[in-house]
């Protein structure tokens, strides 16, 4: 039999284990809720650097045309304005900007935090590094100006104006990231310039170089825009953009006239049986000044029909617009954004100089009003010539506002 010394031995050796389980199980169970207290902490600190990091690199792809150097520091505003950031909580940001494999620019922006643990020490683990990333990709841009230089704008006084505004607008896009393409019209049209990134000094030389003369032919400069925004040179995942600016009135046409190739200039507002021009060659008119009387039929002065194919006023100046809304179609149905301007007075004594406001915005499909199933754009109008910038700064901010939804 059992002594009562060996008895009492035996439960004050079992009293000795069981303090040692109790202990060795008190760390694994302070261990644990460590694990799930200090593991918390880690995830809440992850979802705050996951919400700055997206807002900084948004912020960074929405600036980026501004510059890499503005791109970071706007992107390093908006983080810290989220609580991120070295004098905030210590966090690190850290900033790049890459090509992806279809040409687009990425912003990305990496942010990490250590934190140090409360209970999980406990386990050996004294801190938690919490890291967290966002990569926003910028929306690049294929854009066609379209730009009206008839001679209308040299006779308000205005040409100098549009060209100062246009010179300015393309300021807002980015040789790298976006593409633009130039297209003039005035009694004929012509691609100044054919879409392409390292646009930016180009298209300003070719917009100082022009001059205004002429008549106004919608169709042709929307006819040429249409062929430059679907050409190969477009890339697939980019917003697709035409911006057209006018000054008057479509007072021009291009068609098969007496089974030529013609242009035709001429407006319902003139006099009956009044041409401005009948021109066989159209490629071959001047495109900074008026063509000579040569190239009308071999006419002295371009002011009575010549033939009886000719339309009479009233069905060419229908002609005139018809031309200019096929186009404009046909730029839409191509899931093209389409902008218009308009410049003038509304009550300027010749019809001609008047801009036709309602017509320019049926053009753009403002609010899709002329095809609800193409892209809704918009038209503004600017009174005076002095407006001209802010106008074109107009639409070149809705733009990026579209952009960045």
């Amino acid at each position: 039999m059992m002594s009562i010394d060996r008895l009492g031995r035996l439960i004050r050796d079992t009293r000795g284990s069981v303090l040692m389980i109790v202990a060795v199980g008190m760390v694994f169970i302070l261990g644990m809720t460590g694990l799930a207290v200090d593991s918390g902490r880690g995830y809440l600190t992850r979802l705050r650097l996951v919400r700055a990091v997206d807002a900084a690199a948004l912020t960074g792809a929405r600036t980026l045309r501004s510059g890499e150097t503005a791109a970071r520091e706007q992107a390093t505003a908006t983080a810290y304005a989220n609580g991120v950031g070295s004098t905030i909580n210590g966090a690190a940001l850290s900033m790049t900007v890459s090509t992806d494999e279809q040409g687009e620019s990425l912003f990305q922006v990496d942010a990490s935090q250590t934190i140090p643990t409360i209970l999980m020490r406990l386990l050996g683990i004294d801190h938690l590094d919490v890291r967290a990333r966002s990569v926003a990709a910028v929306p690049p841009v294929d854009l066609i100006l379209v730009v009206d230089q008839s001679g209308s704008l040299g006779t308000v006084g205005a040409w100098d104006d549009l060209q100062a505004a246009a010179t300015e607008f393309i300021q807002n896009f980015d040789d790298d990231i976006d593409q633009l393409g130039l297209v003039s019209f005035q009694t004929r049209a012509a691609n100044r310039f054919q879409i392409a990134h390292g646009f930016r000094v180009s298209l300003a030389n070719e917009i100082s170089s022009m001059s205004s003369a002429g008549w106004t032919n919608y169709g042709e400069g929307l006819r040429l825009a249409h062929g430059q925004i679907t050409s190969s040179d477009v890339r697939e995942r980019s917003a697709k953009v035409v911006v057209f600016f006018t000054d008057g009135r479509p007072t021009a046409f291009r068609g098969t006239i007496g089974g030529e190739d013609r242009i035709m200039a001429t407006s319902q507002e003139l006099p009956p049986e009044h041409l401005g021009g009948y021109f066989d060659n159209p490629d071959s008119l001047p495109l900074d000044g008026m063509p000579s009387a040569s190239g009308c039929r071999n006419l002295t002065f371009c002011n009575v029909w010549t033939e009886q194919a000719a339309p009479q006023p009233v069905a060419s100046d229908a002609l005139n617009h018809d031309l200019g809304r096929q186009m404009a179609n046909q730029i839409r149905g191509e899931d093209v954004l389409l902008y218009t301007i308009g410049l003038g007075n509304t009550t300027y004594s010749d019809p001609a100089f008047q801009p036709n406001q309602a017509f320019l915005a049926e053009l753009a499909n403002v609010d899709g009003s002329t095809n609800s199933s193409q892209p809704a754009g918009k038209s503004y109008y600017a009174p005076s010539a002095t407006e001209l910038r802010a106008v074109f700064q107009q639409v070149a901010a809705d733009l990026m506002v579209r952009l960045a939804r």
